[in-house]
C-alpha cells in the first residue's frame, strides 16, 4: 500500500454482488457452461491491439477479446455497478462514486477485457449448499490469513500474460494480481446465450479501497514528497508542548503554510481544486466549457483530509463543517492540553470570487469564534484568477486582496477583542516554467 498517510476510519474489501442465483449454475459438470470474464486495465497500461485472439491455457482455446472503450456507456463493468456509492469515512466525505473505484478511475479511452473460458471457473459454487454457494471455509484460519486471493481473477490474468507474451509488444509488462480490483463473471449454459448469473466482484486486493480513496481525495499529490512534508512538520511539533489556545492557532498556521501553501503553491498542486475543460452539446452544437475552479463544498474533504493527516498525530482533533447556530464552520479544531484544558480554534474557507467573502471575514467568523467560546480563528481564502483561464474578482490582483485582508481581521481583532489572521492560497493555473 501506498504510504499516504490517510488514517481512515473504516476499511472494505472483497465485495460482491449478484445478477440471477448461484443455484442456476451450480449443478452438472463444469463443461455445461461458458465464463465470460470482463476486466478494464488500469489508465497507466500500455496499449493492446484491438482483435480477438486465441490462447491455450489448461487445455483449453481461450479467447479473448481486446477493445478500446471511448466513454462510460461502453464500460459493462462500469454500468454493472455505477450505482453503487461507497462510504470513505475519515476522508472528509460521506460516500464515493464507484467510479473511484474502477482500476482506470473513470479516466476514457481505456482497454476492456473479455475472456471466455468454455467450461464454468466458479470455485464457489456448491451444489449440495441450499444457496449454491460454498460456505465450507475454515473461518478460525480466514481470521489469521484474510481473505484467500480469488481464483477466478488469476486465471483471468494468467491468460491475458500468456497472450501479452505472445504478441511480443515492446514495453508492454505483464497484468499482476494488484493491477486489477474490479471484474465481472457471467455465466452461461453451453446450449444458450442468455446469461444465467452475473456477478460483480469489487476491491479484491487488500489494499484497493485504501489506493481509490487516496487517488479521488488527493489526485496527483505525490506521496513521497507530502509524506516528507507531513514527517518534517510532526517532527517539528512534537518536540513543542501545546498549553494556550494561542500556540494551538499557531500549529494549525504553520500546517497550513508548510504543507498547504508549499503543495499548491511551489509544488503547483492544483488539480484538485479545479474542473477540467469539457464539451457539452446544445441545440445539436459542441460547445466547449473552459477550466473552472471548484465550489467551496467540493475543497473543503481535499483540504480536510491533508489537516487531518496533519494534526491528528498531534493530537489535534479536526471537525469540518461544525453546525454552530449560526451557520457551518468550515473548520473547528479541537485539542486537550496535558493539565485537561480543551481548547479551539475555528476557520472558514472561502474562494477569493465569492460575492460574501467581506461578510466571510467581518461577521461569519467572529460570529462563530463567539459561539464556539474562541478568541482565535484563521481566514483562508483560496486564489484562483490568473491572466488567462479565470478573470475573478475583478476587483483585485492578489497582492491588493492580501492586503485588504489583512487590514479587515486586524480591524476585527481591535473590535472584537479577537485574533484572526488571514492566509491566501494561489491555486491558479500558471504557465509552467518551460513555456516562460
Amino acid at each position: 500500500m501506498r504510504n499516504n498517510g490517510i488514517k481512515l476510519k473504516m476499511d472494505i474489501a472483497h465485495i460482491s454482488f449478484m445478477r440471477g442465483t448461484a443455484k442456476s449454475i451450480s449443478s452438472g459438470n463444469s463443461e455445461d457452461y461458458v465464463t465470460k470474464m470482463d476486466m478494464i486495465l488500469p489508465v497507466a497500461f500500455g496499449k493492446i491491439p484491438d482483435g480477438v485472439y486465441a490462447v491455450e491455457y489448461d487445455d483449453d482455446r481461450i479467447d479473448v477479446k481486446i477493445t478500446t472503450i471511448n466513454d462510460k456507456d461502453q464500460d459493462p463493468v462500469f454500468n454493472y455497478a455505477k450505482d453503487l456509492n461507497i462510504g470513505a469515512s475519515g476522508s472528509g466525505l460521506d460516500v464515493i462514486p464507484f467510479e473511484a473505484f474502477t482500476d482506470n478511475r473513470g479516466i476514457y479511452p481505456t482497454i476492456l477485457i473479455t475472456i471466455v473460458f468454455p467450461r464454468r471457473i466458479a470455485t464457489w459454487v456448491d451444489d449440495t449448499h441450499e444457496t449454491g454457494i460454498r460456505m465450507d471455509f475454515d473461518y478460525e484460519k480466514l481470521q489469521i490469513t484474510g481473505v484467500p486471493d480469488n481464483e477466478e481473477k488469476i486465471r483471468a490474468i494468467l491468460v491475458v500474460n500468456r497472450l501479452i507474451k505472445s504478441l511480443k509488444i515492446e514495453d508492454l509488462k505483464s497484468i499482476s494480481y494488484d493491477d486489477v480490483t474490479v471484474f465481472l463473471e457471467t455465466y452461461f449454459k453451453k446450449t444458450d446465450k442468455t446469461p444465467l448469473l452475473l456477478k460483480v466482484n469489487a476491491l479484491t486486493t487488500k489494499d484497493a479501497y485504501k489506493n481509490a480513496v487516496y487517488d479521488y481525495v488527493l489526485p496527483n499529490l505525490n506521496d513521497s514528497e507530502v509524506s516528507q512534508s507531513l514527517y518534517n512538520y510532526q517532527e517539528h511539533y512534537s518536540k513543542k508542548k501545546i498549553s494556550i489556545e494561542k500556540e494551538l492557532k499557531q500549529a494549525i498556521e504553520e500546517v497550513i503554510d508548510s504543507v498547504l501553501k508549499h503543495h499548491i503553491e511551489y509544488r503547483r498542486w492544483i488539480e484538485p481544486f479545479w474542473d477540467g475543460q469539457r464539451t457539452i452539446k446544445q441545440n445539436n452544437e459542441e460547445i466547449v466549457i473552459p477550466r473552472t475552479p471548484k465550489n467551496e463544498t467540493r475543497i473543503q474533504p481535499t483540504l480536510h483530509v491533508i489537516l487531518d493527516m496533519a494534526l491528528m498525530p498531534l493530537g489535534i482533533q479536526v471537525i469540518r463543517e461544525s453546525d454552530e447556530g449560526v451557520g457551518s464552520l468550515d473548520f473547528r479544531f479541537l485539542f486537550t492540553t496535558d493539565e485537561g484544558l480543551p481548547l479551539t480554534v475555528g476557520t472558514e474557507f472561502k474562494v477569493a470570487h465569492h460575492k460574501e467573502i467581506k461578510k466571510g471575514i467581518t461577521k461569519q467568523l467572529p460570529a462563530y469564534l463567539r459561539s464556539i467560546r474562541s478568541k482565535s480563528g484563521i481566514f483562508v481564502v483560496m486564489w484562483f484568477k490568473d491572466t488567462k483561464y479565470f478573470k475573478e474578482p475583478k476587483k483585485y490582483e492578489i497582492g491588493g486582496m492580501e492586503q485588504w485582508l489583512g487590514k479587515e481581521a486586524l480591524r476585527i481583532s481591535t473590535e472584537s477583542g479577537i485574533d484572526v489572521t488571514t492566509t491566501i492560497l494561489d491555486a491558479s493555473i500558471r504557465p509552467s516554467a518551460s513555456s516562460l
